[in-house]
């Protein structure tokens, strides 16, 4: 095994002379490249403004988005805390409410007594006293549908009644 040049041999002499010629007589055929123009200066100017223009739109909108999403904090903080004090004036007016009380005011302020038993009459209905209803029947498409167009029927009339 020989360690060598496994090149092909020419004559380097002619073959160097011919490309350098050859790559002269290219450069000199070929125009200058020109040089590449940028914007025109209004073009520019617009440019600047249509992107000015976008920022201040965008900061507008989310400084009214910002401020949505604060007032919906707001009220859902007030209104988190107008259902508590609801539910604990709830509870209080269950605590407050006391049936001895009632029928001691019933009794001694209205002179009210309890039924003895020969008023009491019970009352017995031969048809069953519960009706089935889907929810089909109630909350079907085509319920929600006639309801649709009753309501936009009833707000022409009611727009352009006097």
């Amino acid at each position: 095994m020989t360690y060598g040049n496994l090149a092909y041999k020419h004559d380097y002499s002619s073959a160097e002379a011919e490309p350098n010629t050859k790559a002269k007589q290219n450069r000199a055929k070929r125009p200058k490249k020109q040089a590449v123009k940028g914007l025109s200066f209004p073009a520019r100017i617009a440019c600047v403004i249509v992107v000015s223009a976008s920022a201040v739109f965008m900061v507008s909108q989310f400084i009214k988005v910002n401020e949505s999403q604060t007032a919906l904090s707001t009220a859902q903080e007030n209104y988190l805390f107008e259902e508590s004090v609801t539910a604990q004036k709830a509870f209080e007016l269950e605590q407050s409410i006391d049936l001895s009380k009632i029928e001691k005011e019933a009794t001694t302020r209205l002179g009210m007594q309890r039924p003895e038993k020969h008023q009491i009459v019970y009352v017995d209905i031969k048809r069953d006293d519960t009706t089935d209803m889907t929810a089909d029947k109630v909350e079907g498409f085509g319920n929600r549908l006639a309801s649709g167009i009753k309501a936009f029927f009833g707000n022409i009339v009611d727009f352009f009644s006097i």
